[in-house]
């Protein structure tokens, strides 16, 4: 086999300012405005806890989770914040620094053949789970199996690449590809290859995913009471146990939004990952440390419209409808002044940015007009599937496609009458968010490739198609990377069914003896924290 290109990965120094080439993403996520996001989807995923623990405490650190845990193993699990929230019991093979680069966590290499095709990863010597069992190489090989076979699993579409994956020895997995994709080291960091214990998934894999998780990260779980709260204490076997300085984690699930703010002023919580941004003055002026960074977190909401069904099949009305909308009156209405308007599909921060999309789509209603005359069309009406929570961003945008010709009208559902018509492509369209992926391309991918979850016309364009395969065989230290990767974003935008609105931050906020986090898109990194 080949060893080249490899890629030696050495862990930076906390604090480390270096600058590195970006990358970063993260998982998908129902969302279209920050405060929906905060204060009522998220809240409506568990009821409030009543075992908050108290603030205060040095080396303590009291999380306010306004959802609930959904499940453990991290197969099987899809919200963002419920993965960042396993980060503490979960370790992943690679981690993303602040300039999301690649950077060493369970394993410390990784090596691809000359062709991109086959990828053998370097684990560290001796690393154990917290239930003492060996964490080698037949046991990430194990994991990746059951994430990409897994009847539950959440990370086929992610793995979806693997052909096969086997230890080769203790300390060596060899991953085989479909074909040449050399970003694929980015789906093993962070969320995408968190590790679960392999003697725990075949001993009980109910019991793992319900609520016994048995990971290799930076803390074990001493207690869970479902629906409500989990306990968890520092685990010294940790591969860099010395650089975590938190002793114990308290964190409610369900907490009400509406008492999330109080509940840090007065030291019931220190760290809140989802703050309602109508509190973000507030908690600035109570002396409250707050991060609103896309480069940390962010959502992009965006309509999925349904390019094989009318009136969406004609070009000229898609094109059209993306001129109707007002971007910006759209951010300054639901965003609280923290959305950035664009047609792209990522914020400004990512790497898949391409800022020649947002100079050729702009708000003209009188271009709109013209193009809807020229277009032919002599029906102009279509449902737009929302859920209850977003019918205020619906209306909005309703009143903005009726002022040109269109006939709107909005069908809001729970999520069991929602999903079905979605995934199965059947809806003309539909209001979403989603906060990415790990891997930059397969951010795309799932907007406009023919499987692509996200994509509502199930079918992908071959100029996205082209653009895709320059992405896949260029190595992610290439210098045409960057430039490859906005390119296929640009053909995406540009022949796909997905009109972005615009990207907001995710909210956090801290008590001021928390220190700071580093601003990793899509995950906590707990390494370096301290409390009090």
């Amino acid at each position: 086999m080949s060893k080249k290109p490899r890629t030696q990965l050495a862990a930076p120094a906390i604090g480390d300012t270096t600058r590195r080439r970006p990358f970063g993403a993260r998982r998908a996520l129902v969302a279209v405005s920050a405060a929906v996001l905060t204060t009522t989807l998220l809240a409506a995923c568990g009821s409030a806890s009543s075992d908050s623990g108290s603030g205060g405490e040095a080396g303590v650190l009291n999380i306010a989770n306004a959802a609930d845990i959904p499940a453990y193993d991290p197969v099987v699990l899809g919200p963002t914040g419920a993965t960042q929230t396993l980060s503490l019991v979960y370790e992943s093979l690679f981690t993303l620094d602040e300039q999301g680069e690649i950077q060493p966590a369970l394993a410390t290499e990784y090596t691809f053949n000359e062709t991109g095709t086959q990828l053998t990863l370097t684990l560290r010597e001796g690393l154990t789970f917290q239930d003492g069992t060996p964490l080698d190489a037949e046991a990430v090989a194990y994991h990746l199996e059951r994430g990409r076979t897994q009847e539950n699993s959440a990370l086929k579409p992610a793995y979806h690449q693997i052909k096969s994956v086997q230890a080769v020895d203790a300390t060596h997995v060899q991953i085989d590809l479909k074909q040449a994709d050399f970003g694929f080291p980015l789906v093993l960091a962070n969320r995408s290859a968190l590790i679960a214990s392999k003697a725990a998934a075949e001993k009980d894999l109910k019991a793992l995913n319900a609520n016994e998780p048995v990971g290799a990260g930076p803390f074990k779980v001493v207690k869970v009471v479902p629906g409500a709260s989990i306990t968890l204490e520092k685990w010294d076997g940790y591969w860099d146990a010395d650089n975590i300085h938190v002793d114990k984690v308290k964190v409610s699930l369900g907490t009400d939004p509406a008492t999330v703010l109080s509940g840090l002023q007065t030291g019931v919580y220190n760290f809140v990952p989802g703050l309602a941004p109508q509190n973000l003055e507030t908690a600035k002026s109570s002396g409250l440390k707050v991060v609103a960074d896309t480069s940390a977190n962010w959502v992009a909401s965006f309509v999925n419209i349904n390019r094989q069904l009318a009136p969406f099949d004609n070009p000229q009305v898609v094109e059209a409808f993306n001129a109707a909308i007002d971007r910006d009156a759209l951010v300054k209405t639901l965003t609280f002044g923290l959305g950035d308007a664009t047609a792209n599909p990522v914020p400004p921060t990512n790497p898949a940015f391409n800022p020649a999309i947002d100079e050729e789509v702009g708000f003209d209603p009188e271009k709109a007009k013209q193009l809807l005359e020229e277009s032919g069309a002599k029906d102009l009406s279509f449902k737009i599937h929302v859920f209850p929570t977003m019918t205020a961003p619906a209306e909005q945008l309703q009143q903005q496609l009726e002022a040109v010709g269109f006939d709107v009208e909005i069908v809001a559902e729970d999520t069991t009458s929602f999903y079905p018509g979605y995934y199965g492509k059947t809806q003309q369209a539909a209001l979403y968010g989603y906060v990415g992926r790990d891997n930059k391309l397969l951010s795309l991918d799932e907007h406009f490739s023919e499987a692509g979850i996200l994509n509502l016309s199930a079918s992908e364009d071959p100029a996205y198609t082209a653009a895709r395969e320059q992405v896949l065989k260029t190595p992610l230290d290439d210098p045409a990377y960057k430039t490859r990767l906005r390119a296929a974003s640009k053909a995406g935008v540009e022949t796909g069914s997905t009109v972005f609105l615009y990207t907001t931050p995710t909210v956090s906020a801290t008590s001021a003896d928390v220190s700071d986090f580093p601003k990793t898109d899509g995950i906590f990194r707990w390494n370096g924290i301290t409390v009090g």
